[in-house]
């Protein structure tokens, strides 16, 4: 299912038919809030109605507890895309109206009512087997929770993959609150990136939104002996000492560039060395990326070393390969690297956890040297064909 960067501005807009006879939210509040009664009286109809809607979000967390411990600005909604029509007719009827935002498409958007009651839909589509395969693409069995919501009770998303959501991105005292109230919930293990903001509150330190901290970074090799650790990476070796010839060409590409950092991935590859970026911290590499040009029918110029489409070929990490942020945080510097090089796309091939199920919040993010595609997803990339096992891709904007 294409992306909103990826429709073609010559045909009809998606959301434009969705919406259709959905009017435009007159005055959208700015600070919406999604109280129980609202949100009882949306799923109790959708429920009267013969429509599954799944909660998502921060209501989702309160059903696992079974009491409200905050205030939700908004219901998060999941929702098979075959029911959206109805399930609009009955906002519609309700007096909710379309709230735009620069992020919105066709299966993620928002709605609100006159007395700023939000509700957030995140549809998806299944093929003729059931698997998920288009739209927001919800991965495994994380539709398959049950909590409850005042006297009601409810589907909402499971608590270990709520936990799995909170992963990849920034988060503040909120989420923190969510993922630690699930884990003591159900025991779950305490994810390390909310550990150390754990560590950091207690010591008066934490900061808010928490992002990954500046001691980690993730860049081409800029020496000699950083492309020797990209290899042993890679290739999970010990080598001692680059051969002379590699270690000429890697001097030979910085001279020509004249500096260290003007180097990009297409002047490694047309010296015909490997490329790769990083992952740093405090002065160590625990993680690379490798990265070649991938082969297009269309184009031999786009084919060619330094082309426009690159393909993510690996993935290693050494240490703390259990920290689904510098997985993302690898991911989103890999692909400023083939932006950086010119490319225009960026594509890969990882375990495609959305059609197969694997368990939440496994051990390690670089599983078969590859990945998820749940949390390339959550660095931006989409499925290109609405197939399992598909190939995962993002395209400059």
């Amino acid at each position: 299912m294409p992306s909103p960067a990826e429709q073609d501005p010559s045909q009809p807009n998606p959301l434009e038919e969705i919406l259709k006879g959905v009017p435009l939210c007159p005055t959208p509040s700015q600070s919406p809030e999604m109280d129980q009664e609202e949100t009882l009286r949306i799923i109790d109809l959708a429920e009267i109605a013969g429509i599954p809607i799944v909660v998502d979000g921060g209501w989702a967390v309160d059903a696992h507890l079974g009491w409200q411990t905050r205030p939700h600005s908004d219901l998060d909604i999941a929702i098979n895309h075959q029911y959206l029509p109805r399930f609009l007719g009955i906002l519609n009827r309700l007096g909710y109206g379309h709230v735009p935002r620069d992020d919105q498409w066709e299966h993620n958007f928002v709605l609100q009512d006159g007395g700023g009651h939000q509700v957030d839909i995140h549809s998806y589509v299944r093929n003729d087997q059931g698997q998920i395969v288009g739209g927001v693409e919800y991965p495994g069995d994380s539709l398959t929770g049950q909590g409850k919501i005042g006297h009601a009770k409810v589907r909402c998303i499971k608590a270990d993959w709520l936990v799995d959501f909170h992963l990849g991105y920034p988060f503040d005292e909120n989420d923190y609150n969510d993922v630690r109230y699930l884990c003591n919930l159900h025991r779950l293990p305490v994810p390390p990136e909310y550990q150390a903001y754990e560590n950091a509150l207690y010591a008066g330190k934490a900061e808010n939104p928490w992002n990954v901290p500046p001691r980690f970074s993730a860049h081409l090799p800029q020496t000699a002996a950083e492309y020797l650790t990209l290899i042993n990476l890679l290739d999970k070796t010990q080598v001692d000492r680059l051969s002379s010839e590699i270690k000429a060409k890697f001097l030979e590409v910085q001279e020509a560039q004249s500096e260290a950092e003007n180097v990009t991935i297409a002047d490694l590859v047309k010296a015909g060395l490997r490329s790769g970026v990083l992952l740093i911290e405090d002065g160590q590499a625990i993680g690379a990326c490798e990265l070649v040009p991938q082969a297009t029918p269309t184009s031999e110029e786009e084919t060619a070393p330094g082309g426009k489409h690159w393909q993510v070929r690996q993935l290693s990490f050494a240490k703390r390969a259990d920290h689904a942020s510098l997985f993302v945080f690898l991911l989103k510097a890999v692909i400023n690297e083939a932006w950086r090089a010119g490319g225009t796309h960026l594509q890969v091939s990882p375990l495609d956890d959305i059609t197969q199920p694997r368990p939440a919040l496994p051990g390690r993010y670089d599983a078969a040297d590859i990945g998820y595609a749940s949390f390339f997803t959550r660095a931006g990339f989409t499925r290109l064909e609405p197939v399992p096992a598909s190939r995962w891709g993002i395209q400059q904007e």
